[in-house]
């Protein structure tokens, strides 16, 4: 499954970057805030948000003046607190996002985002207890978002990040964790316009 994603997102890569006018790519990290929705007959609750961060890289690639595609590749920090517990979701993110640019300095996007999970612990103060064998190994979101670029090279984005599919593994059909973080960051633009 991971040489598979590798693949496709090597192919989607190159396949942007011959057919789009400007192409432009650079590193971003920043702030998480996630937490999960527990769903089950009818009855939807959240436990407290958990700090974390990402980081990775972008590519910006312009069909037109306004019109372009955003792919990205980030690790993750997610997951949720319940009391003293914090549930730490690690995910290797691929964000593919339609970018529309209002002008030079002021964007938006949107678009599918899948993650794969590299680690999932919880951790209290006892110590930490590994808990992938219960987690799915991926989570389809869908991402949406506002972006700033100064003409210094430097970048702000915010963005909501809300997940699709149950995490849980061996749940059942009336039971359902789900995903969902803000996401702030900072980026700076290494090459292009």
């Amino acid at each position: 499954m991971k040489k598979t994603t590798t693949v496709i997102a090597l192919m989607f890569f190159a396949t942007v970057g011959a057919f789009a006018q400007g192409v432009s790519g650079g590193l971003k990290a920043g702030l998480n805030l996630s937490n999960a929705t527990f769903s089950s007959d009818g009855f939807t609750a959240s436990p407290s948000m958990l700090p974390g961060f990402h980081a990775g890289a972008y590519l910006t690639a312009m069909f037109s003046e306004h019109l372009g595609v955003q792919p990205e590749l980030l690790y993750s920090g997610q997951g949720y607190k319940s009391g003293d517990e914090k549930y730490k979701l690690n995910y290797i993110n691929i964000p593919v996002l339609v970018r529309y640019n209002v002008n030079d300095i002021v964007s938006f996007h949107a678009g599918p985002q899948i993650g794969i999970l590299a680690s999932a612990k919880v951790k209290d103060s006892s110590g930490s207890v590994d808990i992938k064998d219960t987690a799915k190994s991926s989570d389809v979101s869908i991402a949406a978002g506002v972006g700033i670029d100064l003409p210094i090279k430097l970048n702000f984005s915010f963005r909501f990040v809300k997940g699709l599919s149950n995490i849980a593994k061996d749940s059942g059909d009336d039971f359902s964790v789900k995903n969902y973080a803000l996401q702030f960051s900072v980026g700076y633009k290494l090459f292009g316009n």
